[in-house]
Order: C-alpha cells, then sequence, then structure tokens
C-alpha cells in the first residue's frame, strides 16, 4: 500500500516524530482520530481537525492524512462489508500505534543503552511492516468476505504471520544501512549483530551517532554487520518456507479447502510477499551509498534467491 510508505516517510523524515515518542503518538492518534474518530472531540468536524493540523504539520505530513481519509471513505462507499471495516480499522491502529513503540525502542537505546529482545523486536515489528491491514485489505480487494472460523484457524493466522514476518525482515535487510545512517539503529540486523557480539555492546551504550562514528570506516566491525545480515537473510528465507508449507497444508486440509475463497485468498496473500521482494528489488527505495558492499551483496543474494510460492499451493 503506497499510504504505508507515505505513513512511514512522514515519521522517519521528521525529526521531532522520529526521535520522541510523544510526538509520534500524537501524530498516530491524530490519525486515528481524523481517519476513524477514535476519542474525536464531539465539538470538532473532521475538516476542522485538517485545519488545525495544517498549521502543525508539513506537506508531506499532511498526506498520509488526506489519503487515509480518501480511501477509508471509498471503500465504504464501495460497500467493504462492515466485519472486514472493523477488522482493517483494528489492524491499521495496531500498526500506527507500532510506529510509536518502534520509535520508543530507539529511544530507550539512544538514552539509556537499552535494546529490546529480539523476540520482542520481532512481535513488534510484524504488525510495524504494515503487512496485517495489507492482508484484511486483500479480501476487500478480491470482493470476498471470509467465514471467521477460516480467519481464526491456526494455519491461517500461522501463515498470515509468517507472510508479515517476511516483509518485514526482507525490509529491515534492505533499508538497514539508509537507517544505520540515520541512527534508528533498532532493525533486525543490528539485534542479530548485537546478539551475536554480546561483549561488544558496551561500545554502543552511547549515542547513536557515537556508534556511527565508531564504525566509518571500520572495514573489521561493518564486515561484522554483513555477517548479521547473512544470518537475517537465512531466517527470512527459512520463513519463506514457512509460508510456502503452510500455504500447502491449508489447501490440503479437507476443512479449509473445501470453504468458499480459500484457494483465493492464500494466493492472495502469499503474493503479498512476492509482490514486495519485487518492489523492494525494483523502487530504488533502499539504493542509496550505504555500508561497504552490504547492499550490493544482499540484492545479489535477494534477486538469485526470487520467490514463488504460487508452485506450492495445490489445488
Amino acid at each position: 500500500m503506497y499510504w504505508s510508505i507515505t505513513f512511514d516517510d512522514a515519521i522517519d523524515n521528521n525529526s521531532s516524530m522520529c526521535n520522541d515518542p510523544v510526538q509520534a503518538q500524537k501524530y498516530c492518534t491524530l490519525f486515528l482520530d481524523i481517519v476513524f474518530g477514535h476519542g474525536r472531540d464531539s465539538t470538532k468536524t473532521r475538516r476542522e481537525l485538517l485545519e488545525e493540523a495544517k498549521q502543525k504539520y508539513s506537506s508531506k505530513e499532511m498526506l498520509p492524512l488526506r489519503l487515509g481519509i480518501q480511501w477509508w471513505e471509498e471503500m465504504k462507499h464501495e460497500g467493504m462489508p462492515s466485519s472486514q471495516q472493523n477488522r482493517f480499522e483494528a489492524e491499521l491502529t495496531k500498526y500506527v500505534m507500532a510506529q510509536v513503540q518502534i520509535v520508543r525502542m530507539n529511544e530507550q537505546l539512544g538514552l539509556k543503552g537499552s535494546i529490546p529482545s529480539l523476540l520482542e523486536y520481532v512481535r513488534v515489528r510484524r504488525v510495524a511492516v504494515g503487512a496485517p491491514a495489507s492482508i484484511v485489505a486483500s479480501e476487500y480487494d478480491l470482493g470476498i468476505d471470509l467465514d471467521p472460523q477460516i480467519l481464526h484457524d491456526p494455519l491461517v493466522l500461522a501463515l498470515q504471520d509468517a507472510v508479515s514476518d517476511h516483509v518485514a525482515w526482507l525490509n529491515d535487510i534492505l533499508s538497514f544501512p539508509k537507517e544505520f545512517r540515520r541512527g534508528e539503529l533498532i532493525n533486525l540486523v543490528f539485534l542479530i549483530h548485537i546478539e551475536n557480539n554480546h561483549i561488544l555492546f558496551g561500545d554502543y551504550n552511547g549515542s547513536a551517532v557515537d556508534l556511527i562514528a565508531s564504525l566509518d570506516g571500520n572495514e573489521e566491525r561493518t564486515g561484522s554487520f554483513d555477517a548479521a545480515a547473512c544470518r537475517a537473510w537465512e531466517m527470512t528465507k527459512s520463513r519463506y518456507e514457512d509460508c510456502a508449507r503452510l500455504a500447502s497444508e491449508i489447501m490440503g486440509s479437507p476443512h479449509l479447502s473445501a470453504m468458499p475463497h480459500v484457494k483465493r485468498y492464500v494466493e492472495a496473500i502469499c503474493s503479498i510477499t512476492i509482490g514486495n521482494w519485487a518492489w523492494s528489488l525494483r523502487c530504488g527505495r533502499y539504493n542509496a551509498p550505504t555500508i561497504s558492499s552490504y547492499v550490493g551483496c544482499l540484492h545479489s543474494l535477494c534477486i538469485s534467491n526470487s520467490p514463488n510460492i504460487r508452485s506450492n499451493i495445490s489445488s
């Protein structure tokens, strides 16, 4: 979804929001208020809230607010089932607030040298990447309304998590150099690096600027990031294999495969991984000059291992 890119950029490119969870939360709460009416002051209309926001935020920061209103109203107008509306609103609420959690993690690293565990980060990042909301939107795009029994099935839930992780981890691998330069260190690659080098964490118990300066031109230590990236890549490939396996198990389940729309749904959400893969390698978003040969190396890995999940979905 183009919107999620605009939202991500609005926070990441604002020095106040990307470094201050309080400001990030105000922006995210405003989005939910303007688009969905969460906690909206009954004396203020959506238009009035937008006018107030224009006095505080730049045009780039206003764009996600305007786009959010536009596509939300369009989906409702075009007949999005109420059950999907409720699930989409819930997932998007989780998504925007997960952005605040990531900002808070970066703040805690800078202030206290505190980092989340890899598992804690993965759980938050799974939501913060936006894939769960896209998965709900895929039902709307297909014009189907799935039985809740399907959506609550453990295999389907596991597939949704696997798809979300695959999208998040590939994004983390490719965006790490850019985020590293900006001092945003809470990323799968960085956390794997720390996990592999506990004894070195004292070197990072300061500001992100100090850390980046200490690594500038230090091939021995930047090479360790390459090692962490390779492990992240192996994790991502394994998650792709999970997607393929789970898709196959779902379609091999007599209970699930007999239910309407299941095959189309499984193909659609698996295509999110393939679409993200192709877009990430072609969009130019991650091609800025960066650490050593990191991006070139990872691009080669990605290109030589492009996925084909659909072939694993039997009829």
